[in-house]
């Protein structure tokens, strides 16, 4: 069995944390295999083959929240795995995760546009040209910072600009 695990701390609370992983997982289109408040299990991927037999990671994504944050541990397992794959997947999901945190863009509820409904409630409305240009400051220190890819950033730029 090969593992590969990454900690992280993330700006949220627990129940925020459990909520990109949900995301996370429904846009990866990976089945949750158990999900609690502090812990989910996902089937990663069924992009491994080992002789005859197709094989599949087990990605399991521990949370606590420490303060205002959560440190989450993320571990991914396959049964003859190979350490590089598995770094891959890692990524993806502590990539994934951490866009969903930072920008607030969890879309859980799919009658819920991304980045809508699901933020933290403010005590003063924004005016939507200040909410947009923060959002878009906001994506633009993601993508220096190495956390979007630049298609990631086109893509959400796109969505914060077409907001009416």
């Amino acid at each position: 069995m090969t593992t590969v695990s990454t900690e992280f701390t993330a700006p949220c609370t627990q129940d925020r944390a459990v909520l990109a992983v949900q995301d996370l997982a429904n846009s990866l289109q990976w089945p949750i295999i158990e999900l609690a408040t502090s812990r989910v299990v996902l089937k990663g991927p069924k992009s491994y083959h080992f002789g005859q037999s197709a094989l599949t990671p087990k990605v399991v994504i521990q949370m606590k929240e420490v303060g205002m944050d959560t440190v989450v541990l993320v571990s991914v397992a396959l049964f003859n795995g190979n350490k590089q794959q598995l770094t891959g997947i890692m990524g993806q999901i502590v990539n994934g995760i951490s866009i969903r945190v930072q920008t607030k863009s969890i879309a859980i509820n799919p009658t819920v546009a991304l980045g809508e409904g699901q933020g933290e409630a403010q005590s003063e409305t924004p005016t939507p040209g200040t909410d947009r240009i923060g959002q878009l400051e906001r994506l633009q220190k993601l993508l220096e910072s190495g956390v979007l890819t630049r298609d990631e950033f086109d893509a959400e730029k796109q969505r914060v600009i077409s907001q009416t």
